[in-house]
Protein backbone atom coordinates (compact mmCIF):
# COMPACT_ATOMS: atom_id res chain seq x y z
CA UNK A 1 0.00 0.00 0.00
CA UNK A 2 1.28 3.50 -0.66
CA UNK A 3 1.20 5.96 2.04
CA UNK A 4 0.44 9.87 1.65
CA UNK A 5 3.25 11.78 2.59
CA UNK A 6 0.84 14.80 4.04
CA UNK A 7 -2.48 15.32 5.87
CA UNK A 8 -3.75 16.81 2.73
CA UNK A 9 -2.98 13.45 0.65
CA UNK A 10 -4.25 11.69 3.43
CA UNK A 11 -7.85 13.85 3.40
CA UNK A 12 -7.78 13.51 -0.39
CA UNK A 13 -6.95 9.78 -0.44
CA UNK A 14 -9.77 9.33 2.44
CA UNK A 15 -12.32 11.51 0.05
CA UNK A 16 -11.92 9.87 -2.72
CA UNK A 17 -12.47 6.12 -1.16
CA UNK A 18 -15.47 7.87 1.01
CA UNK A 19 -17.57 9.95 -1.76
CA UNK A 20 -20.39 10.21 0.66
CA UNK A 21 -18.06 12.78 3.02
CA UNK A 22 -18.02 15.81 2.50
CA UNK A 23 -14.61 18.08 2.69
CA UNK A 24 -16.24 20.03 5.88
CA UNK A 25 -17.19 17.08 7.51
CA UNK A 26 -13.98 15.77 7.18
CA UNK A 27 -12.60 18.59 8.80
CA UNK A 28 -14.82 19.34 11.36
CA UNK A 29 -17.39 16.83 12.03
CA UNK A 30 -15.36 13.55 12.16
CA UNK A 31 -12.53 12.73 14.86
CA UNK A 32 -9.21 11.41 13.93
CA UNK A 33 -10.69 7.79 15.63
CA UNK A 34 -13.60 7.72 13.69
CA UNK A 35 -11.82 8.65 10.37
CA UNK A 36 -8.92 6.16 11.35
CA UNK A 37 -11.30 3.07 11.53
CA UNK A 38 -12.70 4.21 8.54
CA UNK A 39 -9.57 4.18 6.05
CA UNK A 40 -8.53 1.17 7.41
CA UNK A 41 -8.79 -1.32 4.53
CA UNK A 42 -11.29 -4.67 5.27
CA UNK A 43 -11.44 -6.85 2.52
CA UNK A 44 -8.52 -8.84 2.80
CA UNK A 45 -10.48 -10.66 6.17
CA UNK A 46 -10.31 -14.48 5.59
CA UNK A 47 -13.18 -16.27 6.81
CA UNK A 48 -12.95 -19.43 8.52
CA UNK A 49 -14.34 -22.71 6.60
CA UNK A 50 -16.48 -24.71 8.93
CA UNK A 51 -14.08 -27.41 9.17
CA UNK A 52 -11.39 -24.79 9.96
CA UNK A 53 -13.67 -23.47 12.61
CA UNK A 54 -14.40 -26.68 14.13
CA UNK A 55 -10.30 -27.86 14.06
CA UNK A 56 -9.41 -24.28 15.59
CA UNK A 57 -11.69 -25.37 18.81
CA UNK A 58 -10.27 -29.32 19.05
CA UNK A 59 -8.20 -30.32 21.34
CA UNK A 60 -5.17 -32.47 20.98
CA UNK A 61 -4.50 -35.46 22.57
CA UNK A 62 -1.51 -37.73 21.93
CA UNK A 63 -1.42 -39.83 25.51
CA UNK A 64 -4.02 -41.23 28.00
CA UNK A 65 -2.48 -38.81 30.43
CA UNK A 66 -4.06 -35.96 28.00
CA UNK A 67 -7.12 -37.19 28.13
CA UNK A 68 -7.69 -37.31 31.71
CA UNK A 69 -6.71 -34.24 32.47
CA UNK A 70 -9.32 -32.89 29.87
CA UNK A 71 -11.93 -34.94 31.19
CA UNK A 72 -11.05 -32.40 34.40
CA UNK A 73 -10.52 -35.59 37.09
CA UNK A 74 -8.06 -37.80 37.57
CA UNK A 75 -8.21 -41.46 36.53
CA UNK A 76 -6.34 -44.56 37.92
CA UNK A 77 -5.56 -46.81 35.30
CA UNK A 78 -3.39 -49.61 37.44
CA UNK A 79 -5.07 -52.83 37.83
CA UNK A 80 -5.19 -53.26 41.21
CA UNK A 81 -7.12 -56.47 42.32
CA UNK A 82 -7.15 -57.60 46.17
Amino acid sequence: MIYSRSEIGVMVDFLKANPFVSMESYKWELSVPMIKIMSSDNTHIHYLSEKEEKMKNATVINSAEDLMSDLGFSVDISNKNN
